[in-house]
């Protein structure tokens, strides 16, 4: 579907040909080229008038002053093929804009047109746009979440590739978040609106990705100051060429073989197709210049927690003192159910796997730092660490030390679990390394990058994990404070830095760095102003496949101010040697904007592995 800028375009190359025919048949009608000048290029001087309330100068003015001049000179045939010729190149440019627009928006495309919701508990159908927060949405199966949403039903599965580019249904429970745009792969579920359609996640990606063509890369300032230096020349070069050879007709022709139009586009077309690339792999780029900016890196430095581990730690191993695994579990459990503390939340998951009853205890208390305790039966029980464990005068072998802390080196955290003053048993809870992340240290390894842990875990547990990621280099023992100076460091240095976090803890080491790189997570808050990268796919392992496009991005761009260069000046140097004439020139000025571009649209074969 074109825009109606589309058809302007059409409508005035059609204008144009339709005065060229006429001027064919009846040549004493003098009027026509002038006609076809005023009408044919109203889309030009809508664009050089829009340039100039911003005080910049449009590079399409000077084929305009071409034109007038040819039409002064009383060469009407001459203005009328060159009208057709710019009209067509710029027709063409038009397509290839329009599918980059069309590419960006094909992301909201892929939410509903309307939706299922309940009120007075009656289904109705209503379009998106009439959808309100705390709407009750009712999704079949097949079907699409209309908006971002909070699971009512008990579970679900969701295909969330138009999102994170994940390709499998990730299973979903009650009180998930539901990215709008998913996919039910599963049974019918009920949800509520927690965003209307227009601020949904989608639409964020959507608009931010529409709002980076504007931001301007460093790269892009040097080819536009390099544009009107090239235009400078052209201008130099026409003074001189006519104070040479008094031919009007071969200065212009010099002057349009040299000045470079389509450098005006390059960098905003490729930028913009290379985040819209990664957008649709849910790896959002939020500027150009960040796009550039990742291109130059050559020091990353990673978070541990919730980054290259899973951040969901789970019950690993329990150490059984006295009575069984299951028992000290339950024990675990019954009291971690009136916690509110982070390391609860795998103690009672495990409780549930197992589908374990849990016991009615009494008393229970919170003790700040340390644990919890209880009483059940006429006894007192406890869960915390090893300053309960001492404050509750708990004695333990020198084995049980041994296994702790060789669980600890692991990175484990260990849950003590006693009665009265006898301790039961250990339960180690362990943030597993995500999948990805060793190949991830090898390919940055392989490619030259300096990959850095920066943890505030002790030496000897960050020592274990940069073992089993290819031996990578680490940094322990630092505060969430402490990551901001660690990447400061590392940019006195010289260094371009990439810092990857969380988005949360790590905000100001995010902002600090080249480069800031924040894990999404499910439906994280796009507005994260510290982060330039969102990974809402929240999987580590695409940043060597995100690198590559940014560098391929910016390699073509290169390419292209190269290509356009050489046959400017190849076209110029025949100007001066009389082989070329206005109309032959034209003609290679338009097709080296149109070969410039198809070598551009070649970003869109890149494929991210999901």
């Amino acid at each position: 579907m074109y825009s109606r800028y589309f058809f302007i375009i059409l409508f005035s190359l059609l204008f144009a040909l339709l005065c060229f025919v006429f001027n064919i048949f009846y040549p004493g009608v003098m009027i026509v080229p002038y006609l076809a000048a005023v009408f044919a290029l109203l889309p030009y001087y809508v664009s050089i008038f829009q340039a100039l309330r911003k005080k910049q100068l449009d590079l399409s003015l000077p084929p305009i002053i071409t034109i007038y001049l040819l039409l002064y000179l009383g060469k009407g045939n001459v203005a009328l093929i060159f009208i057709l010729i710019i009209l067509l190149g710029h027709l063409f440019k038009t397509i290839i804009l329009e599918r980059v627009k069309a590419s960006i928006m094909s992301i909201s495309e892929k939410l509903p047109k309307t939706a299922t919701i309940k009120r007075q508990d009656k289904e109705i159908v209503v379009a998106i746009k009439d959808i309100v927060v705390n709407d009750i949405l009712v999704v079949k199966s097949g079907e699409r979440v209309a908006t971002d949403a909070l699971l009512l039903t008990d579970e679900a599965l969701l295909d969330e590739s138009v999102v994170t580019g994940e390709s499998k249904p990730v299973p979903k429970k009650k009180g998930d978040k539901l990215l709008a745009g998913s996919i039910n792969a599963g049974n019918y579920f009920e949800a509520t609106a927690l965003a209307t359609a227009a601020n949904s996640t989608l639409f964020q990606i959507q608009h931010l990705v529409s709002q980076a063509q504007n931001d301007k890369a460093p790269l892009a300032h040097v080819v536009s100051k390099y544009a009107w230096i090239t235009t400078l020349c052209a201008v130099i070069g026409v003074g001189i060429i006519f104070f040479v050879t008094h031919d009007i007709i071969k200065a212009l022709s010099f002057w349009i073989a040299v000045v470079p139009v389509v450098f005006a586009i390059i960098v905003p077309v490729a930028t913009t197709i290379g985040i819209t690339i990664l957008a649709k792999s849910g790896i959002l780029v939020k500027s150009s210049p960040s796009l550039e900016n990742l291109t130059k890196a050559d020091t990353i430095l990673f978070d541990k927690t919730g980054t290259i581990t899973e951040g969901n730690p789970a019950v690993e191993h329990i150490l059984s003192v006295h009575g069984t695994e299951e028992s000290i579990l339950t024990i675990a459990a019954s009291i971690e159910k009136f916690a509110n503390h982070p390391l609860s939340l795998p103690i009672l998951q495990a409780a549930q796997d197992k589908k374990l009853g849990l016991l009615r205890i009494e008393d229970n208390k919170t003790i700040v730092g340390k644990g919890m305790s209880a009483q059940y039966n006429g006894k007192k029980l406890f869960v915390g660490n090893s300053i309960l464990l001492q404050q509750q005068g708990v004695h333990i072998t020198k084995e049980i030390v041994e296994t702790v802390s060789s669980w600890e080196r692991k990175g484990a955290t260990p849950v003590y679990v006693g009665e009265d003053s006898q301790l039961l048993g250990v339960l180690f809870l362990l943030d597993k390394l995500r999948a990805d992340a060793p190949t991830l240290f090898a390919t940055l390894a392989q490619k030259g990058y300096e990959a850095i842990i920066v943890t505030g875990d002790k030496k000897e547990v960050a020592q274990t994990i940069a073992q089993e990621l290819h031996h990578a280099l680490f940094i322990a023992d630092v505060r969430p404070e402490g990551k901001v100076d660690e990447v400061d460091k590392k940019v006195r240095e010289g260094r371009n830095v990439v810092m990857v976090g969380d988005g949360i803890n790590d905000a100001p080491a995010l902002a600090k760095a080249n480069v800031g790189i924040a894990m999404g997570g499910r439906g994280i808050d796009l507005t994260l102003n510290a982060a330039d990268i969102v990974l809402l796919n929240n999987t580590i392992g695409t940043l060597p496949e995100m690198i590559v496009v940014a560098k391929k991005t910016f390699r073509i761009i290169k390419q292209d101010v190269v290509v356009a260069t050489l046959i400017h000046l190849t076209a110029a140097t025949l100007v001066v040697a009389g082989i070329l004439n206005l109309v032959e020139t034209a003609v290679i000025h338009e097709a080296s904007s149109a070969l410039v571009l198809l070598n551009t649209l070649r970003l869109f074969r890149v494929k991210i592995k999901s």
